[in-house]
């Protein structure tokens, strides 16, 4: 087999996991090239040498190229559904993988959907697809436009990461397009001018970024003689007044309207502006705009009149350029709807396509992630959470060492002071450098608001200059629209509004960072920069507060990785709380594959439990409750309580982690985690004796003078002041506790306390385990977000289809005496378990193995919606249910029909990721051991916390003791 039929063969392998539009394009298009490169007189291959041999172009710019030669030549630049219909993306050698492939022979439009419900689990739809392959009740042509976004003209969506070179690549498809357009005369393929749209104009990175499309060179893609020759044709033009600036605006045209009718009067070939979609789609010329229009009107208005008119007129202006293909940046905002319909940018595309001279619409994201939802039938619907007509696609964990920086994301559980802190000095002590184009590097903070900024932000990173770069605060820059006032503002508001006002200059310096002469460092952000913000010396992004967004942490976290001299060589910091840091992992996850949702179809959906143990016998215990009553007031023995204050009680309840963690970017999320160092303050929190008693007074209301402090307890005061002095740096580093808190509980030593009696209330409780309550129980397979639960046994998609059909062959695959995964018969009391956790299913696993187990039994605790009877324990907290119980029986029998043998013991195993071993669980978990146990002791309780890799195995010491033990 030859290198190439290998690597096609690979693709194919890949497609049937996942058959998306751009795998099967990207199929077509290897096999294309390589018959094109072995043609010595081909166009194509004369092309892709020059570009390979000038080598200005990066890996996914040049297979994207690939890609849309492929659209042009072999796809006739038809839309994707006409592709799709007349079979120019099938492949019989990977239909013939899928099932029902006959019922579907010869009809492209089926096979395709067939595949796709197939590769999504989409069963129920496949079921009635395989049903009504001619579709009589269900209309699938109908089905497929909607799944392809059902644009009338040809849509194209090239996905590539941040840094990857989209803005060149627009430039590429500009100019290759003007090049065959000359070769070949009037071919409808090939566009003759160009309208180039960014999302909107309050993303003010964006449209700065598009003007490089002026910069691009054509003859890295065309030899030099073309490339000259269309550089002198071409005309590229930014449309970025706004008419409403001009004082003559009712007398004189708008300016953007000016230049547009002044280069179509000398021309109508090589046409490219440049501009955002609010230029175009100022306003909507409707039913409610005539009243304004119209002289009779009693609502006429000559200036909004004249407006409209003018507005109007561009729109008609641009439309009117003949061959034109329509580009969109960060194209995503175009999908999904908004309430009045379709977005800004997709409305501008409709409205310059009313006279039909749009030839293409090209769309660029490195984020094609945007639910949509498609109606299949009068009830029934799907939901996408990808873009379905992606062409191309290059994931960013491929572009890191090529043409991104290397990240080094970092994570510190920290107060926020100090987490702004430790990133500032992270970043000037490791990423302080200058490139070779004289630009030093930059870190940047995207606050949420304009008011935490400002109020909380600014003042920890100007303090942190006071001590570390005195006399440099000017390499601070902060960035945001100004903010307006609000109605009625008090004086208070207004004068703080009057200070968040920004500089009218720095909007030229955030447009300028890149340059050598900026003498920025720090730049503070809030809702700008992060998209389309095209700064290569930005080195680190922070992100201060403690959880946002999910879209938003990716977005952000990438702004800084964009390569600068050579990227192999470089390096990004990426400072994020642990919640934002759990978020970018799993969009990692999450955006580089297709999930789809069955959302109202679920009763199809649902998995028979297969019940193997019906009546494992009755289980007595006890439940506990208390009542409290007043007993007597007692009067604080001050002294006492003050000489025994200890931080061992707030150590163990707040503790916290002050290691800095960093982390890699891999191909399912982040990994590679290690320990760096622990996060060491600059600047320690006081508080001096003086400032300790104020604020004790203060907070004992009145009740405690700060005189009467230092007069009646000034030695015991002074042995807690120590204990706090001595504690600061403890103190200063955690995100849970403030010194303030601290002092607070301190005053309780003041206060009169209440003694209580407490009445224990016994309720004796007999459940009879896996006692069914429903006639027909079920479990779902598939979530409504498209998450397949995790089983144990393990089903993959083929199977769950069969035993969505048959049930009954569970027992058979995974009990038989042939295939018995529990030989011992200590578990799988029904079967199929639903897992909530990998942890909790590698748990179970291993413990079928454990021959310590033999002569006892695994109960796996619960179901859902309380159709089975469970154990659960009542606490102050709340209800608890354990995952596992371990069951021993009189005479160390174990359960059987004939005999069901009374239980004697049982053994709670708790399994739990270490996020969720949090206070709330601690509370529940301390009941359980000082209480109920106490109370039921033929109980005992175990609980294993997970460290992040879901490997039981660390336990399984542990566990065999404790099982010896019971």
């Amino acid at each position: 087999m030859n290198h190439g039929l290998m690597r096609i063969t690979v693709k194919i392998m890949q497609s049937r996991l996942m058959n998306t539009i751009y795998n099967l394009i990207r199929i077509k298009t290897e096999s294309w090239i390589k018959i094109e490169r072995e043609n010595s007189q081909s166009v194509i291959s004369d092309l892709l040498s020059h570009i390979e041999k000038v080598g200005k172009l990066r890996p996914p710019q040049k297979e994207a190229i690939e890609t849309y030669l492929w659209i042009k030549f072999i796809g006739n630049n038809s839309r994707i559904v006409d592709m799709v219909k007349s079979g120019l993306l099938y492949d019989d050698t990977i239909a013939r993988e899928y099932e029902n492939y006959h019922t579907f022979r010869g009809n492209y439009t089926t096979q395709f959907l067939s595949q796709f419900f197939l590769d999504n689990d989409l069963t129920t739809l496949h079921r009635k697809l395989v049903n009504d392959p001619d579709g009589e009740k269900i209309p699938w042509q109908n089905i497929l436009e909607n799944l392809l976004h059902n644009f009338s003209y040809p849509n194209y969506l090239f996905s590539l990461p941040m840094g990857a070179g989209k803005t060149y690549l627009m430039a590429c498809f500009i100019y290759l397009d003007l090049y065959f357009s000359g070769l070949f005369k009037n071919d409808h393929r090939f566009s003759h001018n160009f309208i180039v749209f960014a999302p909107q104009a309050t993303k003010t990175a964006i449209l700065p970024s598009l003007r490089t499309i002026k910069d691009f060179d054509p003859a890295w893609i065309l030899p030099d003689s073309e490339a000259q020759k269309i550089k002198q044709n071409i005309t590229i033009e930014i449309l970025d007044a706004l008419s409403s600036q001009r004082k003559d605006k009712l007398h004189g045209n708008n300016p953007n309207l000016e230049k547009v009718n002044r280069i179509k009067q000398m021309k109508d070939f090589g046409l490219v502006f440049i501009t955002n979609a609010e230029k175009v789609v100022l306003e909507q010329y409707d039913a409610d705009d005539r009243i304004y229009l119209d002289p009779a009107s009693a609502f006429y208005d000559e200036v909004k009149a004249a407006e409209i008119q003018k507005t109007n007129e561009l729109r008609g202006s641009l439309s009117q350029l003949p061959k034109m293909t329509v580009i969109l940046d960060e194209v995503h905002h175009t999908y999904g709807s908004t309430g009045d319909g379709e977005k800004k940018l997709r409305q501008a595309v409709s409205i310059l396509n009313q006279h039909g001279n749009i030839n293409t619409v090209l769309g660029f994201s490195g984020t094609p992630y945007v639910k949509s939802r498609i109606d299949i039938e009068k009830e029934n619907s799907i939901t996408l959470n990808q873009i379905q007509d992606v062409v191309y696609n290059y994931p960013l964990n491929l572009g890191i060492g090529k043409f991104l920086k290397i990240p080094d994301i970092r994570k510190a559980n920290v107060k926020e002071s100090v987490f702004i802190e430790q990133a500032l000095q992270d970043f000037f002590k490791e990423y302080d450098k200058t490139y070779k184009d004289g630009s030093k590097s930059k870190i940047t903070f995207y606050c949420p608001s304009i008011e935490k900024l400002n109020e909380s932000v600014l003042p920890v990173v100007k303090n942190w200059y006071n001590k570390k770069r005195k006399g440099k605060e000017a390499e601070i820059l902060r960035y945001y629209t100004s903010p307006s006032a609000k109605k009625n503002a008090s004086g208070k508001e207004k004068g703080k509004i009057k200070s968040y006002q920004l500089p009218k200059e720095n909007l030229a310096i955030f447009n300028n960072l890149d340059k050598p002469y900026s003498q920025k460092r720090v730049i503070l952000l809030v809702a700008v920069g992060t998209e389309g913000w095209n700064c290569k010396s930005l080195t680190s992004v922070v992100l201060p507060r403690q959880k946002t967004t999910k879209n938003f942490v990716l977005q952000t976290t990438c702004r800084c990785l964009r390569e600068v001299d050579d990227a192999k060589n470089e390096k990004a910091l990426i400072y994020l709380s642990p919640d934002n840091y759990t978020t970018l992992d799993n969009e990692l996850r999450e955006n580089y594959r297709l999930s789809i949702g069955d959302l109202k179809e679920k009763s199809e959906q649902v998995l028979t439990v297969q019940v193997r143990k019906p009546r494992i016998g009755k289980l007595k215990y006890k439940q506990i409750d208390y009542k409290y009553r007043i007993v007597k007031k007692i009067t604080p023995k001050v002294k006492e309580e003050l000489n025994r204050f200890s931080f061992s009680y707030y150590k163990q309840k707040f503790a916290y982690d002050s290691e800095i963690v960093s982390g890699q970017i891999g191909r399912d999320g982040l990994t590679g985690e290690t320990k760096l160092k622990k996060v060491d303050p600059f600047e320690l929190l006081e508080i001096d004796f003086n400032d300790f008693l104020y604020q004790l007074s203060k907070n004992t209301y009145g009740l405690v003078s700060e005189s009467e402090l230092l007069r009646e307890y000034p030695k015991e005061l002074e042995g807690v002041h120590k204990k706090i002095t001595a504690n600061k740096k403890w103190i200063t580093l955690n995100p849970y506790l403030s010194l303030m808190e601290i002092v607070r509980d301190i005053t309780g030593c003041f206060m009169d306390k209440f003694e209580t009696s407490k009445e224990i209330i016994e309720n004796t409780t007999e459940i009879e385990l896996l006692e069914w309550q429903i006639d027909n129980c079920g479990i779902s397979a598939i979530a409504g977000d498209g998450t397949v639960y995790k089983f144990m046994p393990k089903l993959n998609n083929t199977d769950m289809r069969r035993y969505l059909r048959h049930p009954e062959d569970m027992v058979v695959d995974y009990l038989s005496a042939a295939n018995n995964i529990d030989p011992q018969d200590i578990s799988f009391n029904y079967i199929p378990y639903r897992m909530d956790s990998e942890f909790e299913q590698n748990a179970l696993s291993e413990m079928l193995k454990l021959s310590e187990l033999a002569g006892l039994e695994v109960y796996f605790n619960g179901y859902k919606n309380e159709q089975l009877q469970y154990f659960w324990i009542q606490t102050p907290r709340g209800s608890y249910t354990p995952d596992f119980l371990i069951l021993k029986r009189k005479e160390k029998k174990k359960y059987s029909k004939k005999d069901n043998a009374v239980i004697e013991k049982v053994l709670i195993v708790e399994t739990k990721g270490k996020p969720y071993y949090d206070d709330e669980f601690k509370a529940k978990e301390k009941f359980v051991k000082e209480d109920f146990l106490k109370h039921n002791p033929h109980f005992t309780y175990h609980c294993f916390v997970d460290d992040g890799d879901n490997d039981f195995t660390k336990h399984l010491d542990k566990f065999k003791n404790i099982l010896k033990a019971f």
